[in-house]
């Protein structure tokens, strides 16, 4: 069987289908093949910060692109929220990032004063502020630095709208369908290949994350070197006591609070290839993270442990843009900053795709940055 479409996206998860949404609003005809479940990969299993400045130490091109889309983000969502109908836990109170040790305080002192020279919204808290924020932190808080204009979102929730938003505007999504093969005609993209059909476009996109450099019908030279980097995360049900008011960060556990009760602990750095099992382990280390923060933590009920495929490219950056088979395009490798990046990504791709040029944010995140002919 034979289908044809303006536009084919291979993977539907957020990132995928923020560029869908985008092409559909401008009247694109444009297909989602996914091999899954739409968004059950990295972007169901994102914490969903967006917190740029606390996770970066120093502005440079890569926090421009995630303070861009940080931004936007009121704007996406209102746009989000108004086509759909739906409601997305979106929360705006900032996050805290605290020292427990001296080596800690000493280490967040140094970032504070390169970030506040650099113009950047931090501030620094003593001890006593820090608990007056957040009275369920440890009492072992040495002080911490608060990050006023970093955001979360419940990503399920994004996921859920995006999907009818496309839908509504005539897009088609098609769970179930594994590409198998990026068709093309000498340089030129054609379309792809399933098990059972063949999509017909010259216009393709691949943002199937970790599985980005495994689609067959490509040289090498245009298939991106991404990893998938294996997280696990639990959460604990707080019901109405709302332990946090803030999002709570350091460089080995995040806390991070919904409006419906639940504490998202976070997460694990691993790479055991493609296998995405929960570990005892890995459990323990997150309940371990969690407690060190916040001893009460312990009174709660353990709702829910799950894991999730971080897609990595081999500097941690995210892989975008044009390739040189004309008409094939990548977006993946978006690593830890998926849930934050999907604004702007859609953006940027669907800037390259109408106008046929490259648009200055992305030229750092270029596929050539591996394949150098130098």
């Amino acid at each position: 069987m034979v289908h044809k479409s303006d536009i084919v996206l291979i993977g539907g998860g957020i990132i995928g289908l923020v560029i869908a949404w985008r092409l559909c609003q401008n009247g694109h005809q444009v297909t989602v093949l996914e091999r899954g479940q739409i968004g059950r990969e990295a972007s169901w299993a994102a914490a969903g910060m967006l917190a740029p400045h606390c996770e970066f130490d120093h502005p440079d091109a890569f926090f421009d692109l995630c303070k861009r889309s940080l931004d936007t983000y009121p704007d996406f969502i209102s746009d989000l929220t108004g086509e759909t109908g739906q409601e997305i836990d979106y929360l705006t109170t900032g996050t805290i990032f605290p020292a427990l040790s001296d080596g800690d305080q000493k280490k967040l002192e140094t970032r504070f004063k390169r970030q506040n020279e650099a113009g950047l919204p931090v501030e620094l808290l003593s001890a006593k502020a820090t608990r007056r924020l957040e009275p369920n932190l440890s009492a072992n808080v040495h002080m911490s630095l608060r990050y006023p204009d970093d955001h979360q979102v419940e990503s399920r929730d994004v996921i859920k709208a995006l999907t009818q938003a496309i839908r509504q505007l005539g897009g088609m999504i098609y769970e179930e369908v594994a590409v198998k093969r990026i068709l093309t005609d000498q340089s030129q993209v054609t379309g792809v290949q399933t098990d059972s059909a063949v999509w017909e476009s010259r216009t393709v996109v691949n943002t199937t994350g970790s599985w980005a450099r495994y689609l067959d019908g490509v040289p090498s030279s245009v298939r991106p070197p991404i990893r998938p980097v294996h997280g696990q995360i639990l959460s604990l049900a707080t019901g109405g006591a709302w332990p946090f008011r803030h999002t709570i960060f350091t460089s080995k556990t995040y806390l991070v609070p919904r409006s419906n009760g639940r504490l998202i602990v976070g997460a694990t750095v691993e790479e055991p290839g493609f296998r995405k099992e929960v570990t005892v382990e890995g459990i323990l280390q997150l309940l371990h993270g969690a407690l060190r923060l916040a001893p009460s933590l312990r009174a709660f009920p353990l709702e829910a442990t799950w894991s999730g495929l971080r897609p990595a490219a081999e500097d941690h950056l995210p892989v975008l843009g044009p390739t040189s088979v004309k008409g094939y395009h990548l977006a993946t490798g978006h690593y830890r900053n998926g849930i934050l990046l999907a604004p702007i990504t859609g953006d940027l791709m669907v800037d390259l795709i109408e106008n046929q040029s490259i648009p200055s944010l992305m030229q750092p995140f270029l596929l050539d940055r591996f394949y150098s002919t130098d």
